[in-house]
């Protein structure tokens, strides 16, 4: 199929996509945390979801035509085609909001807490697990208003994307932060971190706006701005590493991440909203608990056993995205990773971009996020790493038990290492 009629299909399936906003559809109104405090944290939140704007069946079928006119066997069709049925598996997702229908539908997009790794033997809950058993830092005090962090946010993000990307403030939003195809925006009313601010002009600005942009300049395959399909694993998991990266991110995130997984994972096995809102509060603030419970409920059924489960999906991103950076530069293959960033895309179709863009379908990445802009320290990372999997913390940690039991037993016979404390003089 000629790069013209190509770009029409694309640009036809990113119409068709226009009314269908997931989280506009699911988050609560603030009154409902307002009214659930005020019952004294001990009911049932009753959260009633807006009108969707736009009739189901007909966006389904829509849909389904739309995909009806990629007939060809090509790659590009045939991502065209599964991203309609990607995006008809969303309407019937909101279709089902209230329902067990929806958690059902939710696992087949986002994945589940108890989910393999497709590359590795690993268990996603099993790190969520670890994640949230990190030790608590003493951080930063949180003392940035979200309209002084707005500011900051749009100057760190201006010399990479110019004026391409807004960032404001408003009231109605589950996360503190979130952000669309050019815009960031923070939650009104919430004090910030100076870590945390970068944090999100990385996450939300260099990462998701940067990818987006890079996606809609495309000159054939514009539906890379809003994502190809299975696209949110890594996309959210990008930006995460992005924290990372740019040297952002705290133990404290960590442990909120593994936290939102668990908690997934209990209200899939029947935990209501009050019992996990019960969890998160020996761990969190109230305000922050009953916001991470309503992340894992909005859209499913607040009594348990249909949840939302993409919170999951952002550790599991994390690990995969990181692991896929390190496996090509420790190959030396920086033009995938170039790739990756030319719009937004799962790590398994990184590949298959790279190609596109070398025969002239797609093309590079106009915007790159900060933590390209030195490849060599990107290259360390990636050799610590590496250098870091060789050994076993367990058996190091078994090591240094060992030595302190030695120098408690031996205590009050002398040196036990016979050491110079002069011998060592460090050299860079």
């Amino acid at each position: 199929m000629a790069h013209a009629q190509l770009r029409r299909l694309s640009d036809a399936v990113i119409a068709a996509q226009r009314p269908i906003r997931i989280l506009k559809a699911i988050n609560w109104d603030p009154r409902v945390h307002e009214q659930f405090f005020r019952d004294g944290a001990r009911e049932l939140p009753r959260p009633e979801l807006p009108p969707l704007g736009f009739d189901p069946r007909e966006k389904v079928r829509e849909l389904r035509a739309l995909a009806r006119q990629m007939r060809g066997r090509n790659p590009v069709e045939r991502l065209l085609r599964e991203k309609c049925e990607e995006f008809a598996l969303v309407v019937r997702l909101l279709e089902a909001r209230g329902t067990r229908r929806f958690y059902e539908l939710s696992r087949r997009l986002y994945g589940e807490p108890r989910q393999r790794f497709p590359d590795q033997p690993v268990d996603n809950l099993a790190i969520a697990r670890m994640w949230a058993a990190r030790p608590r830092a003493r951080g930063e005090a949180p003392s940035v208003p979200a309209e002084e962090a707005a500011r900051a946010v749009e100057r760190i993000c201006k010399p990479y994307l110019g004026a391409r990307v807004k960032v404001s403030v408003r009231a109605r939003l589950t996360a503190n932060a979130a952000s669309g195809a050019t815009r960031v925006t923070l939650k009104k009313g919430v004090l910030f971190t100076p870590r945390q601010v970068r944090a999100l002009a990385h996450h939300e600005g260099l990462w998701h706006v940067l990818t987006s942009l890079n996606g809609f300049a495309q000159p054939v395959l514009t539906v890379l701005g809003v994502g190809l399909p299975r696209h949110t694993e890594s996309q959210e998991g990008g930006g995460v590493v992005a924290e990372f990266l740019s040297g952002n991110i705290t133990d404290e995130r960590y442990i909120e991440l593994g936290e939102r997984t668990i908690c997934v994972d209990m209200a899939a096995r029947g935990a209501d909203y009050l019992e996990v809102f019960r969890y998160l509060s020996a761990r969190f603030p109230a305000a922050r608990a009953a916001q991470l419970a309503e992340r894992v409920f909005r859209g499913g059924v607040v009594a348990g056993g249909a949840p939302f489960t993409k919170d999951a999906a952002y550790q599991r991103g994390y690990c995969r995205t990181f692991n896929f950076l390190r496996a090509a530069l420790e190959q030396r293959d920086v033009d995938i990773v170039r790739a990756f960033l030319a719009g937004k895309m799962s790590v398994d179709d990184a590949e298959l971009v790279r190609d596109l863009i070398e025969e002239g379908t797609c093309a590079g990445p106009v915007h790159l996020p900060a933590w390209f802009d030195d490849i060599d320290r990107l290259h360390a990372t990636v050799t610590h790493s590496i250098t870091m999997n060789r050994f076993s913390l367990p058996h190091i940690a078994r090591y240094y038990a060992r030595r302190r039991e030695r120098k408690r037993s031996e205590a009050g016979e002398g040196d036990v290492d016979g050491a110079d404390p002069g011998a060592w003089a460090g050299e860079p």
